[in-house]
């Protein structure tokens, strides 16, 4: 069994030369042998990284050099930020979605024991303050003390233990806690985690919002997050506008002074039409485009009044199979469509050339990015795939759901592909809320989605055959699924490399999914604006955004 300990103290004054003395204090402590390796495996680029950043506010990878403190002094103020979104997020609770859209609210409203850096994608310390190994499985963190809940509640160990045993009792949240099988509150801030056996996950998964802290008292009452979502963040709901916009406002007190929100208000418009999105900025009526439409890239541009932050991205666009259902249930069709989409096509056609081909099942960019087995565009490879599988292609009935209007357009671009083996498309338009219900009650044949995970890991442990009901892209493989468990357990990052590249491997020749290119995000907005720093997991801290 392996122990963490989770303790709270007062806050902590940190800056950026502590964060690298406590490193360095970290590394030098006499544990034991397996504790060093287990250090220097697990934590070099995560705790030991950031464990003390917790008040600097430096979520970074930023489209910016460097990251501003605030407005200079004397500038005019605004105390508003308008934001332009896609869609309606479906849902600001943390528990009930698989949405890109809602993951962006949930970070501004709530904090995990850790966060996700933008710049490295390692997790670092949030609630926590620090974290110091014990011994060989045993972990001591240092949080917070004096944090505040938006409703004036402070966190304590109890709202600690509510929150991670809520989250355990979901079973959509299983990837993310199954590996806690103990939680225990010591003192009024001290939480003990008993993990099942080793895992090089743990930090990550606590980083995940499933594992956001909310206050026990609401849980014990059956609060509806969606309705009244209560974190400890730097923003909190004002109002939502249902079907038009989503106001937050400043969380006034928040723990982490210098990543406490610049700006007053942010309102969430919700513009579905790119080009109207565009209008819009340029008009001065929206202040910032969240996901700028790639027809519009160059226009933006060339304006003179408009900052445009190009963000590669670990986000794969993703064409998922029902892989319980027939014809889909069968190897050789999927990798017949695998091979024959062109994703050239795709990003020329629907992208203007904004995007980037990956033919693997996980995103190219991490350590242990690998394109092994991979399917590449062949359309005489497809036609010999689709001769093994022995059907007749006109059966067919491959139904795609897209949830905006860029999918839509990929989604053409497949049917056209696929009419070349005789296979028929209908490309069905959803909006997000209606295709994420399609997905969570498995109601779909095909739908497009997207994963951008800050790890390798995660990428793997989504394949298990446990994750069917949650995530398209899983399959029944008892071999995969062994894999992954060694995987997940694995400490050692060389040899968790090398049986990530087996999952992938495994994956990629059996098609599950088939990945269509990897994102390339622009966010666009007010040249005025500064402190914006965008994640290649799609993020930004709006937080940290002031006006100069």
């Amino acid at each position: 069994m392996a122990v963490w300990i989770i303790r709270f103290r007062g806050a902590f004054p940190g800056g950026y030369v502590q964060n690298i003395i406590f490193r360095e204090e970290l590394n030098v402590k006499k544990i034991s042998k397996w504790t060093s390796l287990l250090l220097a495996a697990v934590m070099l680029l995560a705790i030991l990284a950031g464990c003390s950043s917790s008040t600097d506010g430096s979520n970074s990878g930023s489209a910016n050099a460097g990251t501003p403190a605030g407005p200079s002094s004397g500038a005019e103020v605004k105390d508003t930020l308008r934001v332009a979104m896609t869609s309606e997020p479906p849902s600001l609770s943390i528990y009930d979605h698989s949405s890109l859209l809602s993951v962006l609210m949930n970070v501004q409203m709530y904090n995990g024991l850790t966060r996700i850096d933008y710049t490295t994608l390692e997790p670092v310390c949030d609630l926590a303050e620090s974290c110091t190994v014990e011994n060989e499985v045993e972990w001591t963190f240092v949080l917070h003390q004096g944090v505040k809940f938006h409703n004036g509640e402070e966190m304590t160990s109890a709202d600690v233990v509510a929150s991670l045993e809520y989250a355990k009792s979901l079973p959509a949240a299983t990837l993310y806690t199954a590996s806690m099988e103990k939680i225990e509150a010591l003192d009024s801030y001290t939480v003990k985690i008993t993990t099942t056996e080793p895992y090089a996950g743990l930090l990550y998964d606590l980083a995940y919002y499933y594992n956001f802290i909310v206050p026990k008292s609401l849980i014990d009452q059956g609060n509806d997050f969606n309705a009244n979502p209560v974190g400890t963040g730097p923003y909190k709901l004002k109002e939502w506008n249902y079907g038009n916009s989503i106001t937050l406002e400043r969380h006034d007190g928040y723990f982490q002074a210098d990543h406490a929100a610049k700006i007053p208000t942010v309102i969430f418009s919700i513009v579905p039409e790119g080009t109207s999105r565009t209008i819009a900025l340029k008009a001065g009526d929206v202040d910032f485009v969240w996901e700028v439409n790639s027809a519009d890239v160059a226009s933006l541009q060339d304006s003179s009044n408009v900052t445009v932050a190009e963000v590669p991205s670990v986000e794969a666009v993703i064409l998922f199979f029902n892989n319980d259902k027939a014809p889909f249930d069968d190897a050789n069709l999927r990798n017949a469509i695998a091979a024959a989409i062109n994703r050239e096509d795709i990003i020329a056609a629907a992208l203007n050339g904004y995007g980037t081909v990956n033919y693997s099942c996980i995103a190219q960019g991490f350590v242990e990015s690998t394109d092994t087995n991979a399917i590449a565009y062949d359309l005489e490879a497809a036609k010999a795939y689709l001769a093994a599988w022995g059907g007749d292609p006109a059966s067919v009935e491959l139904k795609i759901i897209c949830s905006n209007e860029t999918r839509v357009a990929i989604g053409t671009v497949i049917q056209s592909n696929l009419a070349q083996l005789g296979i028929p498309v209908d490309v069905v338009s959803m909006d997000t809320a209606a295709a994420l219900n399609a997905w969570k009650t498995g109601d779909f044949i095909a739908t497009m989605g997207s994963w951008s995970p800050s790890n390798a890991l995660s990428y793997a442990q989504r394949f298990h055959s446990d994750r069917r009901q949650t995530y398209a892209g899983a399959i029944n493989s008892p071999e995969l699924d062994q894999l992954v468990n060694r995987a997940k357990g694995t400490l050692d990052s060389k040899e968790r490399a090398a049986l990530i590249d087996q999952i992938v491997g495994t994956v990629n020749s059996l098609s599950p999914q088939v990945t269509l290119y990897q994102s390339t995000w622009y966010r666009a907005y007010d040249e005025k604006l500064d402190g914006v720093l965008c994640s290649a997991t799609g993020y930004v801290d709006f937080c940290d955004v002031y006006w100069k």
